[in-house]
């Protein structure tokens, strides 16, 4: 058989620059690296060395090889599954509990609470305060109101300007919903539908 002579391929230069480069060169010899004029002379076609297959775990891949030498395994990206849709519940304004009858009312006392039959025993009037003094007013007015023993109050805010009214007219009904005061109410009513400058109270009944 013809032997012919071949380029090395660049894969094959780069192996041997990593065979040949902790070797130290015979006394008088030096050693010289390969060279794109390098030849091996072989037998035949020789195709390039083939680069070892492996046995991957399930859920690794394979790396692109650089420059066809070296190999590198990384696990497969974890895809988490898409979330449930998000049911958003709407919870109704505070504002809109005012005239909405409460659990733990008899139908007497909140027919006659809320068509203003039931006397109001004390009023408190926020007119013309700045916010913090209406608030801290007003957690008085309910602390007085329940050591009393009060069933019917009324809180004056006024209307206020724009189209949700003043401060203190938007404020009251989240002051109200305060944990250490909403436990005492059992209702809020406007004391007509064309007076939303004031607002009614029913008190729990104290035991």
């Amino acid at each position: 058989m013809v032997k012919r002579r071949r380029q090395l391929q660049e894969a094959e230069k780069q192996l041997w620059a990593l065979v040949v480069r902790d070797v130290a060169p015979l006394s008088g010899a030096s050693l010289v690296p390969p060279t794109a004029d390098t030849a091996f002379v072989v037998e035949g076609d020789v195709p390039p060395p083939a680069i070892p297959q492996k046995n991957y775990k399930k859920g690794y891949t394979r790396a692109k090889p650089v420059g066809g030498l070296l190999w590198a395994e990384r696990p497969l990206a974890a895809v988490a599954p898409a979330p449930p849709p998000l049911t958003v519940q709407r919870m109704p304004p505070v504002a809109e509990k005012i005239g909405q009858r409460q659990p733990g009312v008899d139908d007497y006392s909140w027919r006659r609470f809320q068509q203003g039959d039931m006397r109001v025993e004390k009023r408190l009037d926020l007119h013309g305060m700045v916010a913090q003094e209406a608030f801290v007013r007003l957690m008085e007015f309910m602390d007085v109101a329940a050591h009393r023993g009060l069933r019917c109050v009324e809180i004056i805010t006024g209307l206020g300007t724009g189209q949700e009214g003043g401060i203190l007219r938007r404020e009251l009904p989240y002051w109200l919903e305060r944990a250490e005061i909403r436990t005492r109410i059992l209702g809020l009513a406007y004391p007509h539908v064309g007076n939303k400058g004031s607002v009614r109270i029913l008190l729990r009944k104290r035991r």
